[in-house]
C-alpha cells in the first residue's frame, strides 16, 4: 500500500517519547489519535470510497461493513496491533464477485500506519476534479484555529504527479493552506 511505501522510506529509530494510541471513534472504521493520553487528531468521519461512479460511505450505509478483525505482529518498525475493517458495496452484497475494500490501522509504540486496500479493484472512480479523492480514510478534523488549540502540530503533505515529487509543511490548523487536495 502507499502507506507502507511511505513508511518504508523512513529508517527505524529507537523511540523514547510518549505513547501513541489509536482508539475507535464515533463512526465505524474511524479512529482518534492520542499522544500521551491527549487527543491530537480527532476523527472527522467514516470511511468512504468511489466505485462505479458513486461515492459509497459507511456514514450512510452504502459502504457496508462486512467484518472487522484484530491481529498483531512484528515488522521492521517493531511490534504492532492491527485493526482492519472489510467493506462492500451494499448494492453488490449478493454479487458473485462483489466490490471489496479494506481499511486498517497499525498501532506501534511510536506511530500509527494507516492502510487502504482495494481487494477487488475499483471501477469508474473519477471525480471530475484533478484534486478530487477516490477514497477517504482516515480523516481528521482540523482545529478551529492554532490560537484556540492547546496542542501545536505540524503536517507534511506530499504533492505532485507522484508521491514524493514535491511536499509542503506547515501548522495543522483550520486553514492548513499547504495541504494538497482532499482537505475540506
Amino acid at each position: 500500500s502507499v502507506a507502507d511505501m511511505m513508511i518504508a522510506a523512513l529508517p527505524p529509530l529507537a523511540y523514547t517519547g510518549p505513547a501513541v494510541e489509536a482508539r475507535h471513534a464515533h463512526a465505524v472504521g474511524s479512529v482518534d489519535i492520542f499522544i500521551a493520553g491527549a487527543l491530537w487528531f480527532p476523527a472527522a468521519g467514516a470511511a468512504w470510497v468511489r466505485h462505479r461512479g458513486r461515492k459509497l460511505s459507511a456514514a450512510d450505509g452504502s459502504l457496508s461493513l462486512v467484518n472487522s478483525r484484530n491481529s498483531s505482529g512484528i515488522d521492521s518498525y517493531g511490534s504492532y496491533f492491527r485493526t482492519a475493517w472489510r467493506w462492500a458495496d451494499r448494492d453488490e452484497a449478493n454479487a458473485t464477485a462483489p466490490f471489496a475494500f479494506e481499511t486498517a490501522v497499525r498501532r506501534y509504540e511510536s506511530h500509527v500506519a494507516f492502510e487502504q486496500t482495494f481487494l477487488s479493484g475499483a471501477s469508474a472512480t473519477a471525480t471530475g476534479d484533478k484534486d478530487g479523492l477516490v477514497s477517504g480514510y482516515p480523516s481528521f478534523r482540523l482545529p478551529a484555529s492554532a490560537a484556540t488549540d492547546p496542542v501545536r502540530r505540524g503536517y507534511l503533505s506530499y504533492q505532485g504527479q507522484m508521491v514524493g515529487a514535491g511536499y509542503k509543511t506547515g501548522e495543522w490548523e483550520a486553514s492548513a493552506a499547504g495541504v494538497g487536495g482532499g482537505v475540506g
